[in-house]
């Protein structure tokens, strides 16, 4: 079994769709799962579960559901107030033993994050924590534009500081010509050359989601090789 954990220089960089077309283009490789540890702003009937399922292909059978998302809250906030506004509390054992279910079952297990790899899950723990202990691999989602240079270089130092393996970086042009080309072609190499953390690749605008499915292919190659 291969884990992979996924998160995000920042929320909303994309790497729920990454996460779930990832899923599918390693589909060739094995038997493929996704997860998500805790979601916030759970309202009706769509997660990003459902996201994953749509890009990658996958059904998860209803007995997996639980594991295959641990929490789900109604408040869009961080996991720990999103919970106590339920008058609850995230159980980090719960999420790892959701983890090792899948893993058991799974050739690879793409498991997302909310936010940043520093978001509290309680008052004490925080993702990062939890990936640690699980001593899984993580792919780093930067959304490429003005900023994320020092957000990627945080987010890298905050895992070596954890002794937490990289496998690489993807960076995701969510807008549309919204920076000098010269900046979105500089991002990665001056992160790369500083970091030495491997770029797998650069997901380009997509108008439609499933459009990335073929860009996804060479990212996936990549990432593959990395941790095999």
């Amino acid at each position: 079994m291969k884990g992979i954990f996924v998160t995000g220089t920042d929320t909303g960089v994309g790497k729920t769709v990454i996460a779930g077309l990832l899923a599918g283009a390693f589909s060739r490789y094995g038997r493929v799962i996704t997860q998500k540890w805790v979601q916030t702003g759970c309202i009706g009937n769509s997660t990003d579960i459902d996201v994953h399922n749509s890009l990658s292909g996958i059904s998860v059978d209803n007995e997996l559901t639980a594991s295959v998302n641990p929490y789900c809250f109604t408040l869009a906030a961080s996991p720990h107030l999103a919970a106590e506004s339920e008058g609850g509390v995230i159980d980090p054992e719960r999420i790892k033993s959701a983890y090792h279910e899948l893993a058991n079952q799974f050739d690879y297990v793409f498991a997302e994050g909310a936010g940043g790899i520093l978001v509290p899950l309680t008052r004490s723990k925080m993702i990062i924590d939890i990936v640690a202990e699980l001593s899984i691999p993580v792919v780093i989602v930067v959304e490429n534009k003005i900023g994320c240079v020092n957000h990627a270089l945080l987010t890298i130092e905050a895992l070596h500081h954890r002794n937490i393996p990289i496998a690489g970086l993807i960076f995701n042009q969510k807008q549309l010509n919204i920076l000098d080309n010269h900046i979105v072609e500089d991002n990665p190499r001056i992160i790369n050359q500083i970091s030495n953390v491997p770029v797998l690749g650069k997901m380009p605008y997509l108008k439609d989601l499933n459009e990335g499915k073929a860009a996804i292919e060479t990212i996936a190659k990549n990432l593959y090789f990395r941790i095999e």
